[in-house]
């Protein structure tokens, strides 16, 4: 076994010593030189197609670099940029020519930039608005995600001041199609699921109660959906007249349910019919005005014989339809029997809904409120369900 040499193990020892230095200012080289090509390409020529690389790499190999904080904030903020590229693109797409597919491809999409932008109230809104469209449109059968994606709309669209990163012209007509929109939808879904009827017509009214420049107060679907609500109530309130033996019709049992069906009729029914008459006045909406006229003539019929007099009568809700029902000039009382009309058969399911209200834009070209969607206002501090420190993209 050789011994062990002193004399060289010093020497190696040296060596080292000698060596360190080099390899660590070698490296120092190599970090000072990407970092001024970093530098370079990205705060002074701007070039992103180098940027992004040289970003990627400083941030890999040196991350205690100066540089890596921005860096990291660059590489965050192209991210953010490409997936909202990516949601605007399917919803370019979507509106070209709407179905189911390119509808979860949406959602898809949206859920990714909400990863990145929980709460984001653009994304949450188009999301919830092509979905309602999709659902109202009946192409699209998994109603209770749309369900979803309409409580978190409305939820988001609560503050009537817009959040931080938003300007009034861009906040509020958006917020109004929400509300309109999103209300309509969570209405239409229980009357087509046959659902709670009083919790239908409570988000039908609130519907109502948006003034937008179209939508809500004038959008005949609301209507529509609400007389389909009376329909069914009206057939409730005289089935078990129409059970009954002649001798039972003609006893107090049977005439309080005459006086309940007609005042169904005098003041839901009726009037409702009239407002979707008053409203149903663009040519898309020509079928559920058809539908909605001959059912009115028939009971109007029924409870005025005044047929002149109608005309006069559905003007009184033109110019706005949600007053409060105005009274027919109904017959005198008759509860000796009861020949009303069979409650209507028109229902969503058989008469779709007129794609000239308030929201059905979505689904057309150039985006919900006719603005195309190109854009969405800069995620604020202060907004609902934005995450803390987060850099503006730019």
């Amino acid at each position: 076994m050789k011994k062990f040499s002193l004399l060289t193990a010093l020497t190696l020892l040296a060596g080292g010593i000698m060596l360190s230095p080099l390899t660590a200012n070698a490296q120092d080289d190599k970090q000072a030189q990407l970092e001024r090509d970093t530098y370079d390409a990205c705060w002074v020529k701007r070039e992103e197609a180098k940027c992004l690389p040289l970003c990627t790499e400083l941030v890999e190999k040196y991350p205690a670099s100066n540089y890596t904080k921005n860096c990291k904030a660059r590489i965050e903020n192209k991210k953010i940029a490409d997936l909202e590229q990516k949601f605007q693109g399917a919803l370019r797409d979507y509106n070209d020519g709407p179905n189911a597919n390119k509808l979860e491809q949406l959602f898809t999409a949206g859920e990714d930039v909400l990863k990145v932008q929980p709460g984001h109230q653009f994304y949450v809104a188009y999301m919830a608005l092509a979905g309602a469209n999709g659902g109202l449109g009946q192409f699209y059968k998994n109603l209770d995600k749309v369900k979803g994606y309409a409580e978190t709309a409305l939820k988001a669209f609560e503050p009537t001041t817009p959040p931080e990163g938003w300007k009034p012209e861009q906040w509020n007509p958006l917020r109004d199609l929400v509300l309109a929109q999103m209300n309509q939808y969570l209405g239409w879904r229980l009357v087509e699921i046959k659902g709670d009827q009083e919790q239908a017509l409570n988000y039908l009214t609130k519907a109502i109660q948006v003034k937008g420049k179209d939508g809500g107060w004038k959008d005949p679907n609301n209507y529509l959906l609400r007389s389909t609500v009376y329909s069914i109530q009206y057939g409730e309130t005289r089935k078990p007249y129409d059970a009954m033996t002649d001798e039972q019709k003609v006893s107090d049992a049977g005439k309080e349910i005459i006086k309940k069906v007609n005042a169904l009729l005098d003041t839901k029914l009726i009037p409702e019919y009239a407002r979707v008459l008053a409203t149903a006045t663009r040519p898309e909406a020509k079928e559920i005005y058809d539908n909605a006229k001959r059912e009115f003539d028939v009971f109007w019929e029924f409870r005025t014989g005044a047929k002149d007099k109608a005309p006069d009568y559905i003007k009184n809700y033109v110019a706005d339809p949600t007053i409060a029902s105005v009274p027919i000039p109904a017959k005198p009382e008759d509860t000796s029997n009861l020949n009303a009309p069979a409650a209507p058969t028109t229902n969503p399911t058989t008469v779709k809904l007129s794609s000239g209200g308030s929201a059905m834009a979505t689904g057309s070209k150039g985006g919900a409120n006719g603005n195309g969607a190109k854009s969405a206002p800069a995620k604020g501090k202060g907004a609902k369900g934005a995450s803390k420190g987060k850099k503006k993209r730019g």
